[in-house]
C-alpha cells in the first residue's frame, strides 16, 4: 500500500509536466521504444458511481485464450503476471483507476491489451468526462483521450495498447455495450457461467450489442477535404521556378517525348513560421514543396486546414501535374502546370461530427435530390451556416412503414434525426446497399451538402447506388472520417504542436544535372535536334564542328563536348555508314539524310532537311566560317555540290542512341 500511496501522490504530482498528446476517438500514438512499464488510468468524474474497471489480454482474433486474460478486481492479474489490476483512487474530485502493463513480458501470443470498465447502476452516460490516460514508469504523461460522448453504455472499453510491426502503440477507442461486464466479456470471449451465482461476470441478462471497432486513424494519416470535387481540379498553381526541380524529381527518367501527366494525393501544410509568413500554406507531393496556395486564398483556407493538423492529421486532395521540357535558348527549360481539387474552403469540413455507431460512407458519384425536407426544417435549421452552403456527413436507413399508403423508402438523417427522404424510385436504387452493410453491422453514411436560409433548407446527397458498389465497397473495411477537435473561430488560436515538425519549411529540391556521356572517339558523328531544328556534329579533335549557320546561339559552330553535352537533351550516334552509288543515290533524297566526306583535306559531315525528296536537296554542312574562304562551298550546299567536290563520300546506314 505504500509504494501505491507514493505512485499515487507522483501522479498528482505531475511529475516533469508536460502536455500530454490529446487523442481523438479511434486514433493512435506510438510509445517511446524504451517503455518497458505503463500505467492505463481510466477515470470518471461521478466519485460516487461504483466503475469496475478491467484489462482483456487479446490474441490475433480480438478474443481472450483462456478467462484467465481478464483482469479485474477479483482476479488482479493475468497468469503470467504482466497486466495487474492495482485498485482506484481520487484525484482532485474525480475517480481514477490504476492498471499497470509490464510490456517486456507481455505474452507473444497477446497482441492487444483492451482496458475497460462496466457499471452495474446507472450507465457511463451519467458520469461525466470518462478519462483514458497512459504513463510511464516516472508518472510521465504519454498520450490522453477526454469523451464524453458516452449514454446508455454499462460497459464501456476506454482504449487499448496493442502491437504493430513489433512496437507497442495506444489507441483511443471510446465504445460500448448496453449489457454490462457480461456482455464485453462475452463479446471478447470470457466464459461466463449463467448458472453460478451472481458476480462481476453474471450480471442479469440483456442483448449485447456486438463490438464492431472503428478503423483506426493514424495521427498523421491523410485527412481528405470533402469540398473538392467529384471529378476534376478547380484550382490552378502559381508554379515557382524554384519548384520545377521538385516536380521533375517526381517524374521518371528518361521522361518521354511529349509532355507528362501525374495525378497525386497533395497535401496542404501550414508554414507558420516560414519565410512566407504566418498564412503560408504549402502544397506537397511525396515530402517535396513543390508550390503555395496564392497569398489571397491562404487565410481563407487557414480555418479548416489548421483544425485538421491540430487534430493530428494531414489536409489531402486530389492534384493533377503536367510537366514538358523543351530547349530554350540557355539550354533546356522546364514548364509544369498544377491543379488542385480543393472546391470552397467552408466546405473542406463537415458542419456535423462523424457517426458514433459503427459505419462506412459510399464513394461520391452523382447528385440526388432529398425530398421532404420541409416537413424537418426544426432539425435542418441548426446545420444552416452563414455562408448558406455546407456539406454534412448523412447517414441512409431503410424504412417500411406499416399500414396506410405510405410506400417504403430511404431515410435520410444527420446525427440521427430524420431530415428527409429519397424517392420510393430512388430508394430502391440504394435499398440493396443499405441491407447489405446493414447485415455487417455497418450504417450507410454519404457525403451530402445543405443550401439554406433563416426560414427554408434543401439537401442533396452524392453516392454510389447499389448497381455501382465494388467488392470493396461491399465488404472491404469500413471507410470513415477522423473526428476532429472544436472548431475555433480564430484560425490562428489552433494548438499545432502535434505537428510541429511537419510543419517547418522544407529545403528547396536542387536541380540535377543530367550526367554527360563519355565524349565518343575522334570523327565521330552525332546527330540531334534542338529548339525545332535538325543538326550534325562531327568530332574533330577537342572540338565539335557542327551544322549550325552562325556563332552566338545555343548550338555554335564549334563547340566543346561539356558545352555541347549541357545544350542537347538527346543524341544518337553514326554507327554503321554505306558508300554512295554515283550518280542518283535515292538515299540522298530522304529528309535528314547524313552523310560524310572530305574535301581539301578536312573531314565533314552533312545533313539534308529538305523533306520533299528533291534530287538536289538543302544540305547543311559542318564547314566552319574559318575554313570556309578556302573550300568550293561554306556551311550550305546542294547535293551537286558535294558530289562534284567531295570525296570518299558515306551515307549513315545506322544509328544508336547515345547513353
Amino acid at each position: 500500500m505504500a509504494d501505491q500511496s507514493r505512485h499515487t501522490a507522483e501522479i498528482e504530482k505531475g511529475i516533469e509536466a508536460v502536455t500530454p498528446p490529446k487523442l481523438l476517438r479511434g486514433q493512435n500514438l506510438p510509445l517511446p521504444a524504451d517503455a518497458t512499464r505503463i500505467d492505463a488510468i481510466i477515470g470518471w468524474a461521478d466519485s460516487a458511481a461504483d466503475v469496475d474497471a478491467s484489462a482483456l489480454l487479446l490474441g490475433a482474433d480480438g478474443k481472450v485464450g483462456s478467462d484467465a486474460d481478464f483482469v479485474f478486481y477479483n482476479q488482479p492479474q493475468s497468469a503470467d503476471g504482466s497486466v495487474r489490476f492495482e485498485g482506484t483512487y481520487s484525484a482532485g474530485g474525480d475517480t481514477r483507476a490504476r492498471i499497470v502493463i509490464d510490456l517486456s513480458t507481455v505474452p507473444d501470443h497477446v497482441h492487444t491489451v483492451a482496458l475497460a470498465g462496466s457499471i452495474t447502476t446507472g450507465n457511463f452516460g451519467a458520469l461525466g468526462d470518462l478519462t483514458f490516460e497512459i504513463l510511464d514508469e516516472a508518472g510521465r504523461s504519454l498520450a490522453e483521450y477526454v469523451t464524453s460522448d458516452a449514454a446508455t453504455e454499462t460497459a464501456f472499453v476506454f482504449g487499448e495498447v496493442y502491437r504493430r510491426a513489433g512496437a507497442w502503440k495506444v489507441r483511443a477507442v471510446g465504445q460500448g455495450w448496453n449489457s454490462g461486464l457480461a456482455g464485453l466479456a462475452t463479446d471478447f470471449g470470457v466464459d461466463v457461467d449463467e448458472a453460478a451465482e451472481p458476480t462481476p461476470l453474471d450480471q442479469p441478462e440483456s442483448a449485447s450489442v456486438p463490438a464492431v471497432r472503428t478503423p483506426e486513424h493514424e495521427v498523421g494519416s491523410p485527412y481528405q477535404l470533402w469540398s473538392q470535387p467529384r471529378s476534376w481540379r478547380d484550382h490552378e498553381l502559381d508554379v515557382a521556378d524554384e519548384h520545377l526541380p521538385a516536380i521533375r524529381s517526381l517524374l521518371p527518367d528518361p521522361l518521354p517525348e511529349d509532355r507528362i501527366e501525374l495525378t497525386p494525393e497533395v497535401q496542404l501544410i501550414p508554414e507558420p513560421t516560414g519565410p512566407l509568413g504566418p498564412w503560408a500554406i504549402s502544397v506537397r507531393v511525396e515530402r517535396r514543396t513543390i508550390g503555395y496556395l496564392d497569398a489571397e486564398i491562404a487565410p481563407g483556407w487557414a480555418g479548416p486546414i489548421r483544425r485538421i493538423v491540430a487534430s493530428g492529421f494531414i489536409p489531402t486532395t486530389s492534384g493533377r501535374i503536367s510537366y514538358y521540357e523543351y530547349d530554350g535558348w540557355d539550354g533546356t527549360e522546364a514548364r509544369a502546370s498544377v491543379q488542385l481539387g480543393l472546391g470552397e474552403a467552408c466546405d473542406a469540413i463537415p458542419l456535423n461530427e462523424p457517426p458514433t455507431v459503427p459505419y462506412t460512407i459510399l464513394p461520391r458519384s452523382a447528385i440526388v435530390q432529398v425530398t421532404k425536407e420541409h416537413e424537418h426544417f426544426d432539425v435542418l435549421r441548426k446545420f444552416v451556416p452563414e455562408s448558406g452552403h455546407g456539406v454534412l456527413i448523412v447517414t441512409l436507413h431503410e424504412n417500411a412503414p406499416e399500414g396506410g399508403r405510405a410506400k417504403p423508402h430511404v431515410e435520410v438523417r444527420v446525427d440521427g434525426q430524420r431530415i428527409g427522404q429519397l424517392t420510393p424510385q430512388m430508394s430502391q436504387r440504394f435499398a440493396p446497399l443499405i441491407q447489405h452493410l446493414e447485415a455487417r453491422g455497418l450504417v450507410t453514411a454519404c457525403w451530402g451538402d445543405i443550401t439554406g436560409s433563416a426560414v427554408a433548407a434543401k439537401v442533396r446527397i452524392d453516392s454510389i447506388k447499389a448497381n455501382e458498389a465494388s467488392p470493396q465497397v461491399l465488404d472491404g473495411s469500413p471507410v470513415t472520417c477522423p473526428q476532429l477537435c472544436p472548431q475555433l473561430s480564430d484560425p490562428l488560436a489552433y494548438d499545432l504542436a502535434v505537428a510541429r515538425p511537419l510543419l517547418e519549411p522544407l529545403p528547396l529540391v536542387q536541380p540535377v544535372s543530367k550526367p554527360l556521356p563519355v565524349e565518343p572517339p575522334d570523327g565521330s558523328i552525332l546527330r540531334f535536334s534542338r529548339g525545332g531544328y535538325n543538326y550534325v556534329a562531327v568530332r574533330r579533335g577537342g572540338s565539335w564542328e557542327t551544322t549550325s549557320t552562325g556563332s552566338g546561339g545555343a548550338i555554335d559552330q564549334v563547340m566543346s563536348w561539356t558545352n555541347l553535352g549541357s545544350q542537347v537533351r538527346k543524341f544518337d550516334i553514326a554507327t554503321g555508314f554505306a558508300p554512295i552509288d554515283r550518280p542518283g543515290d535515292t538515299r540522298t533524297r530522304q529528309s535528314l539524310a547524313v552523310v560524310r566526306f572530305t574535301m581539301s583535306g578536312h573531314y565533314l559531315a552533312a545533313i539534308n532537311v529538305c523533306s520533299r525528296g528533291s534530287e538536289e536537296g538543302d544540305w547543311y554542312t559542318t564547314v566552319t566560317e574559318s575554313v570556309a574562304d578556302r573550300l568550293p562551298f561554306a556551311d550550305y550546299a546542294g547535293w551537286a555540290d558535294i558530289a562534284q567536290y567531295g570525296q570518299h563520300i558515306q551515307v549513315v546506314s545506322a544509328w544508336t542512341p547515345l547513353d
